[in-house]
């Protein structure tokens, strides 16, 4: 307790608040620094010297003061400190993330909030430093799990997707080698699961011996008994050879727990850019080569040709078939609820496309929103599926039995310039507000620099919320999701559907719950097919559900039948 005199209290409450300001300096749980416009240490606080592994004196002494740039441990984050002084020294903020290293203290993952200050003694920076280490951990984890297979530890899909785009971006000669087990359905009926995950394990560590003979050269699992190698620039010249070897090793008896197996092959192959110029289009093609060699007797290696791919005519007179719906405004939209798990809040709804096709019937949008991107016809298509959806929702949302609407945006759309504008038209003549309307985007949209700068801004200013869709199955960057004006994180239904069944999945979505949480997100589970799953969900903390075992996606006088039992028994399942 201060106790003194009027006059000796003025006297000393420079100290007093010298002191003052000391001691909420040092007791701050975050790292606090003070740097000249040479980036060299003037003050910092205790949680920075512990950091640092350097007391405050050694850091400021006038001698052997050091630029920070000097203690932060790697070249990468000295770059980062460098040009975020310069831009803060001509007036602008700056927050950012990097990797610490000191020598003399455990490396962390801090985010740093830098800005600049003009004082009597001149010009100073000053910054704040939080530890995201674990959160960093937590989300780093989170994107191993989604894209590598848990038995065999090798890359997935999404991986080879995400290497696949990565390289025909920059134009290296790719070689992409489908590989399927014919025998292992075998191994895995006669002999069980246990006996045919660990042939599953030998297949791998055989592949990879062969890959490692090969510079840039990867191996992948796709599914079951489906593998892929991938080979890069000059390896890629020697497709034939890998082919071959992988041949003969599969083809070569191995036991397996005193039993002699031999499996055999099957091999399609692809090459970029000599067969396709997309990387979708070379795993297609891929497959498809993989397919031709199944029909073949012999353990054979076939290599893609144009024909080998489904007819272009039918694509084409399926084009003509959307873009004449388009014309005459026949796409529908169901509607698929979205029920909070806790609580007694409103249901909100997720606006589905529809396309009743004359001979193919009721189509859903994997079976044309491709084709329509693909054609420039995807723009047109949004604005037809958001009016109806607009239309069918309004008077629920205006009579308070529903929340809010969820719409898909395509990542074309987003590059329209005049897109926002065109969106707040279609809302204003809808008669709700922008707040009733939930726009999804993809994982890997939302972390593109040009749609953080400025479409995704421009409609979260416009007062919609947004939605991150599939979260899971892209590369997100902590610093770019906490940054983005998101509200929400959709779990992809590949981790939610059979969870109960895959330790990796349950952890996978428990990991991703946490993560919003920590963010301040809502997180929606989609997928939902069991009431097992969906009471997990509800114990894991998770605030919203959506799936068949609650409702299927409905046209709008069924959704309101659903809507009517629902507030009459009570129940959201």
């Amino acid at each position: 307790m201060v106790e003194a005199t009027d006059g000796k209290l003025q006297d000393s409450e420079g100290d007093f608040h010298a002191q003052l300001l000391r001691a909420y300096f040092d007791s701050a749980n975050d790292a606090i620094f003070v740097l000249c416009n040479e980036l060299k240490f003037l003050s910092c606080n205790r949680r920075m010297e512990g950091w640092l592994g350097i007391d405050e004196n050694e850091l400021t002494r006038h001698n052997c003061r050091r630029p920070i740039t000097d203690l932060v441990g790697n070249v990468e984050t000295a770059i980062v400190f460098e040009r975020a002084a310069e831009k803060v020294l001509e007036g602008d903020a700056q927050n950012f993330e990097c990797l610490l290293e000191p020598d003399d203290a455990p490396k962390r993952w801090v985010e740093i909030n830098m800005t600049r200050v003009d004082i009597e003694a001149g010009e100073m920076v000053i910054a704040v430093a939080r530890d995201i280490t674990e959160r960093r951990e937590q989300l780093a984890k989170i994107y191993y799990q989604s894209t590598h297979d848990a038995l065999t530890g090798l890359p997935n899909r999404t991986s080879l997707q995400e290497f696949l785009q990565a390289h025909t971006d920059d134009d290296s000669p790719l070689a992409v080698l489908a590989v399927d087990v014919p025998h292992f359905r075998d191994v895995n009926e006669a002999l069980g699961h246990s006996l045919a995950d660990e042939v599953l394990k030998a297949i791998t560590a055989g592949l990879r011996d062969i890959a490692r003979q090969y510079r840039d050269t990867r191996v992948f699992r796709l599914a079951g008994d489906q593998f892929v190698v991938v080979s890069r620039g000059v390896a890629a010249q020697c497709w034939n050879e890998i082919a071959e070897s992988v041949q003969q090793w599969l083809s070569t008896p191995m036991e397996q727990s005193g039993i002699e197996l031999t499996l055999g092959s099957k091999i399609g192959v692809s090459l970029f850019p000599s067969h396709v110029n997309a990387p979708g289009e070379l795993i297609q093609a891929a497959e498809a080569a993989l397919h031709a060699a199944k029909q073949l007797a012999t353990t054979s290696i076939k290599l893609y040709y144009p024909d080998l791919l489904a007819s272009g005519g039918e694509r084409l007179a399926l084009l003509n078939d959307l873009r004449q719906a388009i014309a005459d405004k026949s796409i529908d939209v169901h509607l698929q609820p979205i029920v909070p798990l806790h609580g007694q809040g409103l249901v909100r709804l997720e606006a589905l496309a529809r396309w009743r096709h004359p001979e193919r019937g009721m189509m859903s949008p994997e079976h044309f929103i491709a084709l329509a991107e693909t054609s420039g016809q995807i723009l047109e298509l949004t604005w037809q599926v958001t009016e109806c959806a607009l239309r069918k929702v309004a008077p629920l949302i205006i009579d308070k039995r529903i929340e809010s609407v969820s719409i898909n945006l395509s990542p074309y759309c987003l590059l329209d310039t005049g897109f926002t504008e065109k969106f707040a038209d279609l809302i204003s003549q809808s008669g709700i507000a922008p707040s009733s309307v939930m726009l999804e985007i993809t994982e890997s949209v939302a972390m593109s620099e040009r749609m953080q700068k400025f479409t995704v801004m421009s409609l979260r200013e416009l007062g919609v919320e947004l939605s991150i869709d599939d979260f899971g199955t892209g590369h997100s960057s902590l610093s770019k999701l906490r940054q983005l004006p998101v509200s929400e994180l959709k779990i992809d239904r590949s981790f939610v559907t059979h969870m109960l069944n895959d330790e990796n999945d349950e952890a996978i979505v428990n990991a991703t719950i946490q993560l919003a949480h920590s963010l301040g997100l809502d997180i929606v589970a989609e997928g939902i097919e069991d009431v097992n799953v969906f009471q997990r969900l509800g114990e894991m903390g998770c605030d919203y559900a959506q799936g068949r075992y609650i409702c299927d996606a409905l046209p709008l006088e069924q959704l309101q039948d659903w809507l009517n039992n629902k507030a009459t028994s009570g129940r959201v399942a």
